[in-house]
């Protein structure tokens, strides 16, 4: 059985993937770093199997001595936030330099991000630094010959647009705006629940050979428009709901709400991203989407 380290478990993706894993049969113990461990321990299972370690995971020498210590086979890499490339990076120097890690599993994000495509195709020669870390990263997992040698695998995931993301859009939905704050576009995205990302980490975690050196995309093949997703809430809610338009006005605010929720940082990246794909997410073609969705999950 494979012992697991998860970066990441008191996240989206994390909460429903602690249960999963305890659920099977090809999993042993399931290692999870935190900075808080008794906020952790509050919000998932209690088991033998799994050890909350007290530590941060910027903290590459920690790391390693941690995934050595309990003969981790198996790392679950799920970084975001304004440090996600150095801590990206480190973290692959940890995983490398314990010898006992054969198989890495790589969140990223989905579509296509081969540099030519990102910078030329996509972008027009300008990329968001959201999406550049996934690129950077990507490239160095296939460049890598480290990842070719002592039978080492990786496995990347490439989720689309969280459903869940919509709740921050709840107090402008309820509110008399009636409006969806995050402009979507005409061209339409592909949406992911986060229970079917974790499942997509157990069976990679269950089989790493048959997923080795591999992308794959998790989400749906329909393409949801600002029109679906208008008429989707309205129903929900039972009241008319409006999505913010892709144009500058609707750009301006998104910015302007991301800058005061969590810094100007990201309220500029995350504008840079919907201008440059008329929506959402750089996914505006359903056949990005592998066909190994359908298998996977």
């Amino acid at each position: 059985m494979s012992n697991i380290f998860v970066t990441s478990a008191s996240g989206n993706i994390g909460k429903p993937l602690v249960p999963l894993l305890l659920n099977s049969p090809s999993i042993g113990n399931i290692l999870l770093p935190t900075t808080n461990s008794s906020r952790l321990a509050s919000q998932i299972p209690t088991s033998d199997r799994i050890t909350i370690l007290e530590g941060s995971i910027q903290d590459p020498a920690w790391v390693e001595e941690k995934i050595l210590e309990h003969h981790v086979d198996t790392v679950f890499l799920n970084v975001h936030g304004n440090d996600e490339f150095f801590t990206t990076c480190n973290l692959l120097s940890s995983v490398l330099r314990a010898n006992c890690v054969k198989h890495l599993i790589y969140l990223s994000s989905c579509g296509d991000v081969m540099p030519e495509s990102v910078f030329h195709e996509r972008h027009r020669g300008f990329i968001p630094g959201l999406l550049l870390v996934k690129t950077a990263v990507e490239q160095m997992l296939m460049q890598s010959k480290a990842f070719q040698e002592d039978g080492r695998t990786y496995t990347i995931l490439g989720p689309s647009l969280f459903f869940i993301n919509d709740l921050r859009s709840q107090e402008t939905m309820l509110g008399d705006m009636g409006l969806f704050r995050d402009p979507i576009g005409k061209k339409g995205v592909s949406r992911v629940d986060t229970q079917d990302i974790a499942l997509a980490v157990v069976k990679v975690a269950e089989e790493p050979e048959k997923w080795s050196g591999k992308k794959i995309m998790v989400g749906s093949r329909d393409l949801y428009k600002e029109d679906d997703v208008a008429r989707l809430w309205s129903e929900a809610l039972g009241k008319p709901i409006k999505v913010a338009p892709n144009d500058s006005h609707g750009l301006d605010q998104l910015e302007k709400s991301v800058s005061a929720e969590i810094s100007p940082i990201w309220g500029r990246d995350i504008r840079l991203v919907c201008k440059s794909q008329g929506g959402v997410l750089p996914l505006n073609d359903a056949n990005f989407l592998s066909k190994d969705v359908a298998t996977i999950c």
